[in-house]
């Protein structure tokens, strides 16, 4: 993966979806375009306003203040909006193999991400709690077979699979049941493997009904695996897509902070809820440029067409009370593998 997108697209397959993406763009009405307006191959300037997600990574906070929002880096995982989280002292989650890679060579501390991809080998488990990962999710009882003989301090999350009813974009069979994570819970104990709680897996569409209904469940369950396994379960984390639809909509952040106060009580239980937020981050913060045509488009978009060649330009004015110049296009600065870019901040001023 770049350090712009989660998707990988083999044998040309990015170049062919940013292709025809520009071919969108070409298709609106603009003046005539000069050649050295346009990106490589042809291709629109790809700009990020990271002043837009700084401000939407904070208004979600402020939304769930008894929420540690940790930003998906899997949604976009460019190095200037990872280093604005982490100086907002956010944490991070990685829901995709090459996030973490991502985050580590952006500078992040491997203590501030919680680790929600699937472990296909002890060695990588290893690597990354060398990086300084210390909490793990897993989705299948064999998974935690695999973190036998881990240190004292390394600690496991059980992804809980979602009671709702299948929908067309989230697969069901993700996570385990609730009798299955007391199996799995209780398989840990005789491993001397620490379980420190439940992550849930949820569509991202869910209003604040579905979501109180899926914690309601998720507690109850920790109740059943405390009981059998002594396990005190001390993490609740809301999983990816948080918050759901409520993003967008004030009065169901609201009704859905008031509900996570009420039903888990934080501040006297001693759990600690965390939520994995992508696109509340990243929504209407990525446009591409063609001549006067701009587009907003979703960050896996923006990747494509950054893995294509597409150039990038950062909007970060930062606390500054400027206002904003216009844009300053700078070629890509590579650095490591071929397939890896580092993109440097537009200069001002």
């Amino acid at each position: 993966m770049s350090a712009a997108t989660r998707t990988a697209y083999p044998n040309g397959a990015a170049r062919t979806a940013a292709e025809a993406v520009a071919a969108d763009l070409d298709a609106l009405p603009h003046d005539d375009l000069p050649h050295d307006d346009r990106s490589h191959h042809d291709l629109p300037l790809v700009v990020l306003d990271l002043d837009r997600a700084r401000h939407r990574y904070t208004a979600l906070r402020e939304a769930f203040p008894w929420v540690d929002v940790l930003y998906d880096a899997s949604a976009l995982a460019h190095p200037r909006l990872l280093a604005a989280v982490a100086d907002a002292d956010g944490g991070f989650a990685v829901t995709h193999d090459q996030a973490l890679p991502a985050l580590l060579a952006a500078g992040v501390g491997g203590r501030r991400i919680l680790h929600a991809t699937p472990v296909a080998h002890p060695h990588e488990s290893r690597a990354a709690y060398d990086a300084g990962v210390r909490h793990f999710v897993v989705d299948a009882a064999r998974a935690v077979e695999s973190f036998a003989g881990a240190p004292d301090d390394l600690r496991v999350i059980l992804r809980l699979r979602s009671g709702l009813a299948a929908r067309p974009a989230h697969r069901a069979a993700d996570g385990l049941t609730p009798d299955d994570a007391l199996t799995a819970a209780t398989a840990a104990r005789g491993l001397g493997v620490r379980i420190a709680g439940l992550s849930l897996a949820l569509p991202e569409d869910l209003g604040p009904a579905e979501y109180v209904a899926e914690i309601v469940r998720a507690v109850g369950v920790a109740a059943d695996i405390e009981a059998v396994t002594g396990f005190r379960l001390r993490v609740l984390d809301l999983g990816a897509g948080f918050p759901g639809r409520s993003g967008d909509r004030p009065a169901e952040r609201a009704e859905l902070a008031r509900a996570i106060r009420g039903i888990v009580a934080p501040a006297t239980s001693g759990v600690t809820v965390t939520a994995a937020a992508g696109r509340a981050v990243t929504a209407g913060c990525v446009t591409v440029v063609a001549g006067e045509t701009r587009c907003e488009v979703d960050p896996a978009t923006a990747g494509e067409l950054i893995d294509a060649g597409a150039e990038v330009v950062v909007l970060d004015t930062g606390s500054s009370p400027l206002h904003r110049l216009p844009l300053l296009r700078l070629p890509l600065a590579r650095a490591g593998a071929p397939d890896h870019r580092i993109f440097r901040r537009a200069l001002r001023g």
